[in-house]
């Protein structure tokens, strides 16, 4: 972890760490004066950072930020949503958030809007061991609805998709950190290396090692392009 005394030294870290988020604690007066002298983002380029915004829920701060050049990647609101858990779930969302939007872009070419929405939520929920009733219930729907929905949809069924964003996940944070895919995928959650080679085997035919050498996330992308196209 970093701190930055102003924007201009925020931008030279992330020049210096490309992917990495920043948590910027904007009390209540908006990203653009925070108190203690942050100063203005304007003068910086910051479009790249992945920015977690922590301040209450106000349109008017978030209007200011989006002024600033700034891409916020999620909001953290005191008090609802900033426990430790849904912190590191944020954070972790937000590295190298890039590549995840570029994902995003090019499903928004070929994606039903529906398949956008199912899509995001299951991107949340990519960092723990949430199974298809958690996704259900964001959607509004049952287990069996949604399994109904991504059938008529034309789409993988929701355990597949969850799947998926969860062998992406790894592999980007992998490419990322430069650390092996199995230790990351213990700490998103799985219970031993082992088992999130046997979910890749599964839902790809190969194992982690293939996937790597023949494009790692880019291939995954690749597969979750299909299945949602």
């Amino acid at each position: 972890m970093m701190f930055a005394a102003d924007w201009r030294q925020l931008a030279e870290l992330a020049a210096i760490h490309p992917g990495s988020p920043a948590l910027v604690d904007t009390l209540a007066r908006g990203p653009q004066a925070v108190s203690g002298g942050f100063g203005t983002a304007r003068a910086c380029d910051l479009s790249s950072l992945p920015v977690v915004f922590y301040a209450p829920l106000d349109r008017a701060n978030r209007h200011r930020s989006s002024q600033s050049g700034i891409t916020l990647e999620a909001h953290l609101v005191p008090g609802v949503n900033d426990d430790f858990d849904s912190i590191d779930a944020t954070i972790l969302r937000s590295i190298d958030a890039q590549r995840v939007r570029r994902l995003r872009e090019r499903l928004r070419r070929t994606a039903h809007p529906e398949v956008l929405e199912i899509f995001d939520h299951v991107l949340d929920l990519a960092t723990g061991n949430s199974a298809v009733p958690e996704l259900a219930a964001r959607l509004d729907r049952t287990r069996r609805s949604l399994e109904r929905r991504c059938v008529l949809l034309g789409i993988a069924s929701p355990e597949t998709l969850l799947s998926l964003a969860r062998i992406y996940t790894v592999q980007r944070l992998a490419e990322w950190s430069g650390q092996p895919s199995g230790a990351l995928a213990h700490a998103l959650g799985f219970s031993a290396p082992s088992n999130y080679r046997q979910l890749v085997r599964t839902i790809l035919g190969y194992p982690p090692s293939v996937i790597q050498r023949s494009g790692g996330s880019d291939r995954v992308a690749q597969v979750i392009l299909k299945q949602l196209s």
